[in-house]
């Protein structure tokens, strides 16, 4: 039978026609660039080239292959960017290990390097991960009035060095509410600016602070208000003079007080830690209820992601403390879950490491022995550690001292607590200043006869004395709540809550660098 209607038969199927060739030769197929290789004709199809290979094995090179040249070529993977003959580590590295390249650790300032001679600065000039190489300090007085008697009773919020003056923050009551106030002050204390201070609280309710952080270019300043009713925190940017670059900031909205701010600088971001009752639960037998909360905000002021919360424990979480170092955020707090809230002996001081992004490294971590009555908690990280530093407040304890421990960037325990002061008499508020290889711990002490003042002495970075004891303040009456920043020459500034005039005021005072004769 023959095909059907329509059908194609295999005679009417158009032959397949094979596709042209791509090449005849090896020139046919080149593509005029020497750093791809060779490409060669093969059965009529180019065939790609094998890339050269550059690789001098030395991982300080960065290695590529030049057309211009036709050839590898093999440059530093660092360079030299202040002309002093040190070269700076690569990025994500640090200056002087095996993988840096490069041993500068201020590559921006050709004074520093590594051989430098150590002068009193502030800085590690040799980088040896040493500030001011086996400097003493000693108080150089007279000490200074900040605030106005007007002010009275003021107390003290924040300090930090601007590279020409020091910055310093504290609350102060005007027209029956307290507020919040700016001073620029020069190395010795004295007024850098007319008036001499700035209110930077504009509300007519209490506000209370503040912290500050200098980014190197203005100053993030945070505190507690209660311009909405309940305590919230807010923040601002400063500049040098104390004038505000964006408007006021609300960082908390919960019920409840939002309270305790405490502000550093990670070279990036702001991050901003407080206690917040949010979280207390109703019917709670304890009252309030406090758990730690974090906020990063950028160099412009804009916050970043959501409030953080920190703490998760039924007792109360307070009075939080923060520090950069390491590329990690330390925070230590205040915190009652070993016992009855606010009960002697019942709290702890806790610590947790966190990833700048605020990713917790390690659970909470319990710093304090039981027995404390641990408060006033401090921290600071030195050259490659944590040092956390409180005072006991346990009446029954003998001990109502300075104490210290050291963690590891990650929150081991590298040094048990110590107590770090030796008399019988009440010591309290403990400041940290890190200075690599040792630390200044600066407190108040009130073993003489005409009340508290502000004492000094310096540790090692495990914590075992340097120095004697050196009284700083003289006044006749109580000096407490010392806050401390390396200034300039190598000095310490010292700000100060203090009574000598009957009502409480805020001065300064400061420690003075000097170097051993070479």
């Amino acid at each position: 039978m023959g095909a059907g209607c329509g059908a194609k038969t295999e005679l009417d199927v158009p032959p397949l026609v094979p596709p042209p060739p791509e090449c005849a030769t090896d020139s046919d197929c080149d593509d005029r660039r020497y750093c791809t290789g060779v490409e060669v004709c093969r059965e009529e199809r180019c065939v790609r080239g094998v890339a050269v290979q550059c690789d001098d094995g030395d991982r300080c090179t960065d290695d590529r292959c030049d057309e211009a040249t036709r050839a590898c070529t093999f440059t530093m993977a660092t360079r030299d960017n202040d002309g002093d003959g040190r070269r700076g580590p690569r990025p994500g590295t640090q200056p002087g290990t095996p993988d840096a390249c490069g041993d500068d650790c201020n590559d921006d300032d050709r004074t520093v390097f590594p051989g430098a001679t150590e002068v009193c600065n502030g800085r590690d000039d040799n980088c040896n991960g040493v500030i001011d190489d086996n400097a003493t300090f000693t108080p150089a007085g007279p000490d200074v009035a900040v605030s106005e008697p007007s002010l009275a009773p003021s107390s003290v919020g924040g300090v930090a060095w601007s590279g020409s003056r020091y910055l310093a923050s504290f609350w102060g009551y005007e027209r029956g509410a307290a507020h919040v106030y700016f001073t620029a002050r020069n190395a010795d204390g004295s007024a850098a600016q007319r008036p001499e201070t700035r209110r930077i609280t504009i509300s007519e309710p209490d506000a209370y602070g503040a912290g500050v952080a200098w980014t190197g270019r203005e100053l993030g300043i945070v505190w507690q208000d209660r311009r909405d009713g309940d305590y919230e925190i807010y923040f601002n940017r400063l500049n040098a003079e104390g004038e505000k670059l964006g408007p006021d900031q609300r960082i908390s909205f919960a019920r409840g007080f939002s309270i305790n701010p405490s502000i550093t600088w990670t070279g990036e971001d702001f991050v901003v830690a407080w206690q917040d009752e949010r979280d207390s639960s109703v019917g709670n037998p304890n009252g309030r209820n406090f758990e730690i909360y974090l906020q990063r905000i950028d160099r412009e002021g804009r916050q970043l992601d959501d409030n953080v919360r920190l703490t998760r424990d039924p007792a109360n979480s307070e009075s939080p403390v923060l520090a950069f170092g390491g590329g990690s955020v330390g925070v230590a707090w205040l915190d009652g879950r070993t016992g009855t809230p606010n009960a002697s002996g019942a709290r702890a001081i806790f610590f947790a490491p966190l990833t700048a992004a605020l990713q917790r490294m390690a659970p909470d971590l319990r710093v304090t022995p039981m027995g404390f009555d641990a408060v006033s908690p401090t921290i600071a990280f030195n050259r490659d550690r944590w040092v956390i530093a409180w005072h006991d407040a346990a009446e029954r304890s003998a001990d109502r001292e300075i104490w210290g421990a050291v963690r590891s960037a990650s929150g081991s325990e590298l040094v048990a607590p110590l107590r770090l002061t030796t008399d019988n008499a009440f010591s309290r508020y403990p400041s940290l200043v890190p200075l690599g290889d040792r630390v200044m711990v600066v407190w108040a002490d009130d073993r003489m006869a005409d009340g508290y003042d502000i004492w000094a002495r310096m540790f090692d970075a495990s914590l075992r004395p340097l120095s004697m004891e050196q009284r700083v303040t003289m006044a006749s009456r109580d000096s407490v709540y010392p806050l401390t920043a390396l200034g300039p020459n190598g000095d310490i500034g010292v700000l100060f809550r203090d009574q000598r005039e009957g009502r409480w005021r805020v001065r300064f005072t400061r420690l003075q660098c000097a170097l051993p004769r070479q």
